[in-house]
């Protein structure tokens, strides 16, 4: 089943990869960053033009729900943000909230992001509430850090990078299981894989129109 973020009603809905992970500092950011190196710089051919790429990362905080895109904010040295957009990001929005009202602010960072052709988010709750057409989880070995839940969300999961002696959750089977530790000069399975993927989905999502 195809899965969507919000907006779906849209004819130029982007597609959405999202990023999860078993706990913070696993490499949600770095992944996201190469993802949109290898596909903005290296410029696979997956469409007939160049494609637009974005991105939305999550921060959960107790504070108020926050939707920041300015610039200045997002291109502070150390930020996450500004990883993203060195990386090829043609626009990035940061979302700052707990959960409550986190939908909300969710679905408002994907309509200022509307006009793109895939996003990239990273989050585990982005993930829970946006719903993304690819879903990739990364598993660290130290279990005692993982987060409540993450088996249910990591079910979700199309491809799973994980350290060698992890033993997945039961009901985790992902259609493409990678080594976390992949140098990027041993990405060529994993960036073929995901190709394969946008492409997939970018054509259901035309057969889905067309058959609207």
């Amino acid at each position: 089943m195809l899965r969507q973020c919000p907006d779906r009603g849209q004819m130029n809905r982007p597609l959405c990869i999202g990023i999860g992970a078993s706990h913070s500092g696993s490499g949600k950011t770095t992944l996201a960053s190469r993802i949109l190196r290898h596909f903005t710089v290296g410029s696979p051919s997956l469409a007939p033009r160049p494609l637009r790429w974005g991105a939305i990362k999550y921060t959960r905080t107790a504070s108020p729900p926050e939707i920041i895109s300015d610039r200045n904010i997002l291109m502070k040295e150390g930020k996450d943000t500004r990883i993203l957009l060195d990386a090829g990001a043609e626009d990035v929005v940061w979302v700052r909230s707990g959960r409550a009202g986190l939908m909300t602010a969710l679905s408002d960072a994907a309509k200022r992001l509307s006009g793109l052709d895939i996003l990239v988010i990273e989050g585990n709750s982005a993930i829970e509430f946006l719903q993304p057409d690819i879903v990739i989880f990364i598993f660290s070995k130290e279990r005692e850090r993982w987060k409540p839940d993450i088996e249910k969300l990591a079910a979700r999961a199309d491809i799973i990078f994980s350290d060698d002696d992890v033993q997945l959750p039961a009901g985790v089977h992902p259609r493409f299981l990678f080594s976390r530790d992949l140098p990027d000069d041993k990405s060529r399975g994993f960036f073929p894989a995901l190709t394969r993927m946008v492409n997939e989905r970018r054509a259901e999502t035309r057969d889905a129109r067309k058959g609207g």
